[in-house]
């Protein structure tokens, strides 16, 4: 089932270390650095920390390797995939939702993000009005209709400009500078966070598990941040994998990714939680976490100010990373399917990302009180992304390889140019894929919609 000719023709990776880059770019968003440590923060620390790592070898693994395998074979992007390897039948589907997802996220993401951007700049000129009230001048910067709407086309544009260059000179280029600057970002944030006194109750919250403190909830957040973290149900993998060379290693690249993508978590986590703990904070302050209670921190610290501006820069380049894997996702479907010039479709999208990020903004001020279902265009976008076609993608993705590319198929893609084949991974894969990643993504997508929820509350 293999295109070589295709892929002869396709643009690639050059390495296997820039697959592992441009891979964990994708996963390292955010969500990486403030989500993970609300998260770890509201179910307990450690003990969460446990069943996070057990959810992202059993659940997030198997699927990466699932995408990849689809991607590599196919030499095609998502959506092409998966009518290539099935065609005149549904199984596009699977495709169209995970570019969907792609799409409704960056209607919004790039928002976040611009917010990070123009949070940097604020730290730089209007530190004493930042910290004098954190929550009021975050209120009143997100509901602003000028400076956010500028930052939003700023981390459109330079999304879009990263990409221009292709997969090697662009996706694989970039995320060799990103990659190393948000580590050493993030190191220099652990030396200032461990060097406070009483940082040390943060690193045992952190790594400690009180295993009291673990529920049925505790496992259902963990499978549903370990799902999203490494970017499953975003059509990114399969993307990514269409341009994978067939001597790189898949096996290792996606072993490689997730621990990446759980180090940086763990490593954000070790810069916030004893700054927090030392300063008398919340661990659980929730969403606010990064623009509300990590400034009014840096404050009260000596050179707070350019802790401040090395953190939100942080964020920046974890947006900058997330984003060009997804816009390169939907520029990815668009040259595929309809033959399109990719200058023009980066264009195109920027315009259009742009257009369809300022309903976001405005659900923070003019259209706050618009609501659909109850929820505002930001959070309808949000929600329904990621609370519902991300986890749908994944099941039917699993579905996909399990009914229609094969288990068998898929391992032997997998077993091409693997170092170990014989190993506990490619071995145990064939029932991850098969039963524990099916039930776990039911579990993920019945908890995200509320169900669990309620019949535990």
């Amino acid at each position: 089932m293999s295109n070589d000719n295709h892929q002869q023709k396709r643009d690639s990776f050059t390495s296997q270390l820039g697959v592992i880059l441009a891979a964990s770019g994708s996963a390292i968003g955010i969500g990486n650095v403030w989500r993970f440590s609300y998260v770890v923060g509201v179910n307990g620390g450690g003990a969460f920390l446990l069943v996070y790592l057990i959810c992202v070898v059993l659940v997030g693994l198997p699927l990466i390797m699932a995408e990849l395998s689809i991607g590599r074979n196919t030499g095609k992007s998502a959506f092409t995939a998966f009518k290539q390897i099935a065609p005149r039948s549904f199984w596009w589907i699977a495709g169209a939702t995970g570019v969907l997802a792609a799409f409704l996220i960056m209607t919004y993401y790039p928002l976040v993000a611009g917010w990070s951007l123009g949070y940097m700049f604020e730290s730089i000129v209007n530190w004493k009005p930042m910290i004098a009230d954190t929550t009021t001048f975050f209120n009143n910067y997100v509901s602003g209709n000028i400076k956010p709407l500028i930052m939003l086309a700023i981390v459109l544009i330079m999304t879009a400009l990263t990409l221009v260059g292709g997969v090697a000179k662009g996706i694989e280029k970039w995320n060799k500078i990103l990659m190393p600057t948000l580590v050493i970002i993030i190191i220099v944030l652990i030396i200032r966070s461990l060097t406070l006194p009483g940082s040390i109750e943060g690193v045992k919250f952190l790594f400690y598990p009180d295993f009291s403190k673990i529920t049925i909830m505790t496992f259902l957040d963990a499978l549903g941040h370990g799902f999203y973290s490494l970017s499953v149900g975003m059509a990114i993998m399969i993307t990514y994998g269409s341009y994978i060379r067939k001597n790189d290693d898949l096996v290792e690249s996606s072993v490689t990714v997730c621990a990446l993508d759980t180090v940086t978590a763990l490593m954000a986590g070790l810069a916030i939680f004893p700054a927090v703990f030392a300063l008398g904070l919340e661990p659980d302050s929730g969403a606010g976490l990064a623009f509300i209670t990590l400034p009014k921190a840096f404050a009260t610290l000596p050179g707070g100010q350019i802790f401040a501006i090395l953190f939100f820069l942080l964020l920046t380049v974890a947006a900058l990373a997330s984003m060009m894997s997804l816009l390169e996702v939907l520029v990815a479907f668009l040259v595929d399917e309809f033959g399109l010039n990719k200058k023009k479709v980066l264009i195109i999208l920027v315009v259009l990302l742009f257009l369809l990020g300022i309903p976001s903004n405005l659900s923070f001020n003019l259209m706050a009180d618009f609501k659909i279902f109850g929820l505002t265009y930001f959070d309808l976008m949000d929600k329904f992304s990621a609370n519902v076609l991300v986890p749908i993608t994944g099941l039917l993705t699993a579905a996909f390889v399990i009914f229609r590319f094969g288990v068998k198929n898929s391992r032997e893609e997998l077993l091409d140019s693997c170092k170990h084949p014989k190993g506990f991974l490619i071995r145990s894969y064939p029932v991850l894929i098969k039963y524990i990643v099916p039930i776990s993504v039911i579990f993920i997508l019945l908890n995200a919609t509320g169900v669990f929820s309620k019949l535990f509350s």
